[in-house]
């Protein structure tokens, strides 16, 4: 150990080999695109009036085709929703309203599945206030 240097924040001698490693991780999920396609699965608030994309330009039929052939696509996609392309929710937040049909048929004599809502004598009084109440009425 050197007497009277501080060694404190000396930084080890940097492999070359684990670098490289580490930018290859890190670049390879990178890709670069050459044509640019909008994104017609988000609504923009506004056009931009320099993009080519939003430029009304003449176009040949068979161009207008292709392009109405996609934008068809796209709201058939739209339309399908979620359930189309998963076989099971992705996210958390796409199990809420994912199942339509309950797990089991529900049956209302059972108690432990089908509890309805009770009337108390403080709900009932509640209801007599509101419902005479003339301010409430139209």
């Amino acid at each position: 150990m050197t007497e009277g240097k501080c060694t404190f924040g000396t930084r080890m001698a940097i492999d070359i080999h684990m670098l490289n490693e580490i930018i290859y991780r890190e670049v390879k999920h990178f890709r670069n695109y050459k044509i640019y396609r909008p994104n017609f699965g988000s609504i923009p608030v506004t056009t931009k009036f320099y993009a080519a994309h939003d430029q009304l330009k003449a176009e040949s039929a068979e161009q207008e085709k292709k392009v109405d052939d996609y934008a068809e696509n796209v709201a058939q996609t739209r339309a399908k929703g979620p359930a189309s392309k998963y076989p099971t929710p992705a996210t958390e937040n796409m199990v809420y309203g994912w199942y339509t049909k309950p797990l089991v048929p529900m049956n209302r004599n059972d108690r432990r599945f089908y509890m309805p809502k009770k009337e108390s004598s403080h709900t009932k009084i509640e209801i007599i206030i509101l419902m005479s109440n003339p301010k409430s009425k139209p």
